[in-house]
């Protein structure tokens, strides 16, 4: 699947779109970190991307991962299955959806890794239930692996675990959620301390502000499909941004049959009682109607004033803001309800009389839905995806930025995204914050086609300040510590060629299409580098990985020796 979905973009080269910024080499610097003061939105997930890049190019790093979504996501759907028709239905259904293609076309690879981390947690937490020796660890160790996707894969992660160890089950003893109650603390512990590598630095090293409540309304979930936002938002679409929706679903005819077999596989799913099976199962449709009704309120102006009141007062509640993406544990849902549904058509099929070949055939050729009602999701979203290269004037660039004094980097024009044309004039996010590894400053508001999302960083919001307000840019700019000025003059003709009038500065570098200006000493006069209490979160992080392994380890040594010192053994040995 995950060739036929990317195709030619597995070529050498670079993805770039949207969030979707791959460099040749990460630097594994204060903000891959964590640790620079900003807002972590990619901590850990630059992080790994930083390790990775270490031993392999960044291009190789980028197709590993984004093979690694529908490798794993496919494989842990599957196993949840009890026959390979059904484990072939749910891998298939879970790896081609709009889900998937609309978060990879905006270039959310990270929540999709998260996402394609939920079955093994289900699993996991099943086995725990069950009282299955390997359920504990293997549950710590995959809320260690969901924490390094990043804080979205993380939460979605918790809840279904949680989902899985709370639901009622038949039967006494153990069963009881009072009995699991330990079991609950542990899992809850171990994902609050993973996850410090992002939350500890969101709470006491960004600036703690609330979000912009205008991203409310920005990134509610839309109707991507013509049967309205519901529909959509049931069938695993409806993500903010019209520009990534895939080709075909504006059909009546695919959207329909789309909501006609979501349908029918979940119905069929409930009338036979399936979340009985296990309490994965049953965690699991929990989790998936849990969110499938967040996504439809928010969706709603009801649930749109009621968040907007939450992010408005709350800070880090901006986290909430674009809530389609927490639809993943749904969308897991639908895929295991179209296994379940070609299980039960293949023995159906069977009991008519049609034979096992026959009932196979029948079950595969249902179980193909997905790519009927979504082909423009095949080979690079219909060939909108194509892998380029950098320019040898930005390599060329970093490398004489990397020889300069200690200082920041402010990048104009002053924008969030930019176009080149280098990559086809795609919207990609400003790629020189991870380009160079030092501390790089360029406007972190959004701007949309009917509004302005503003951003959370003081500094940034100040230099914008200034040039709306035609102040003085260079004060602002050496206040937050900026040094050095780099202009891309390769952008297109709407936005200005030139720095704002007053920056001043000399030259120190030129290509084409890159200019860098020295503004001289800045006037902060702050720490040089962070703290050493910045690095807690990161030592938080490690220590849950320590725990889970040695509590691994230790399992793995007591159930050794329990066999050496059995009777069976001994006699054998004898």
């Amino acid at each position: 699947m995950a060739v036929l979905v990317l195709g030619p973009a597995l070529r050498p080269g670079y993805l770039l779109f949207y969030d979707m910024v791959f460099v040749p080499h990460l630097d594994l610097s204060a903000r891959t970190l964590g640790v620079d003061g900003s807002v972590p939105r990619a901590v850990p997930s630059d992080l790994v991307v930083a390790i990775a890049s270490q031993v392999m190019p960044g291009w190789m790093v980028q197709k590993v991962l984004l093979i690694l979504i529908f490798v794993g996501v496919g494989y842990g759907v599957g196993a949840l299955m009890s026959t390979r028709i059904g484990a072939t239905a749910a891998a298939l259904c879970a790896t081609w959806n709009p889900y998937v293609a609309e978060r990879l076309a905006i270039g959310h690879w990270n929540f999709l890794l998260g996402y394609a981390a939920l079955p093994f947690l289900v699993a996991a937490a099943n086995d725990m239930r069950l009282g299955r020796a390997s359920g504990r660890y293997r549950l710590g160790l995959g809320t260690v692996v969901t924490a390094m996707t990043g804080s979205t894969g993380a939460l979605i992660g918790l809840l279904v675990t949680f989902a899985v160890l709370i639901v009622p089950s038949r039967g006494g003893g153990r069963n009881t959620p009072i009995r699991r109650l330990p079991e609950i603390v542990r899992a809850v512990g171990i994902f609050v301390l993973a996850n410090a590598v992002w939350w500890f630095p969101s709470l006491f090293l960004a600036p703690v502000t609330a979000g912009d409540k205008v991203g409310v309304t920005a990134f509610a979930a839309r109707a991507d499909t013509p049967l309205g936002p519901i529909a959509s938002i049931v069938t695993g679409g409806g993500i903010w941004n019209a520009a990534v929706w895939t080709p075909g679903r504006a059909s009546v005819v695919s959207s329909s049959a789309a909501v006609v077999v979501v349908v029918v596989s979940v119905a069929c799913a409930i009338a036979a009682r399936s979340w009985k099976r296990s309490p994965g199962y049953a965690g699991l449709m929990l989790a998936g109607l849990t969110t499938l009704i967040l996504v439809v309120l928010s969706a709603l102006p009801m649930g749109q004033r009621l968040l907007e009141q939450v992010v408005d007062v709350v800070p880090g509640a901006g986290l909430l803001r674009d809530s389609q993406k927490f639809l993943a544990v749904w969308v897991l849902v639908i895929a295991v309800c179209a296994g379940l549904l070609s299980e039960r058509m293949q023995s159906v099929g069977r009991a008519m009389g049609v034979g096992r070949i026959g009932a196979t055939a029948v079950a595969a050729a249902a179980a193909m839905w997905p790519v009927a009602v979504l082909p423009g999701f095949a080979w690079a979203d219909g060939g909108q995806w194509s892998a380029v290269n950098y320019p040898a004037s930005y390599l060329e660039m970093r490398e004489r930025v990397r020889a300069l004094p200690v200082g920041a980097v402010a990048v104009f024009p002053w924008t969030t995204y930019r176009r080149y044309g280098f990559n086809e004039n795609r919207i990609l996010l400003d790629p020189w914050q991870r380009l160079l590894g030092r501390k790089v400053l360029t406007s972190d508001d959004l701007p949309l086609a009917s509004m302005t999302v503003r951003g959370e960083d003081p500094a940034a919001r100040a230099v914008a300040a200034a040039l709306e307000s035609e102040g003085d840019v260079r004060r602002a700019l050496m206040s937050a510590g900026v040094r050095f000025v780099l202009l891309q003059t390769d952008q297109p003709s709407t936005t200005s060629s030139a720095l704002p009038s007053g920056v001043g500065g000399s030259v120190v570098a030129k290509t084409d299409d890159l200019t860098l200006t020295d503004l001289g000493t800045s006037m902060s006069q702050g720490p040089s580098g962070p703290r050493w209490w910045a690095y807690s979160g990161l030592v938080g992080s490690a220590a849950a990985l320590v725990v889970v392994l040695v509590g691994g380890l230790g399992k793995a040594l007591s159930r050794r020796r329990g066999a050496a010192t059995s009777p069976e053994i001994r006699s054998t040995q004898t």
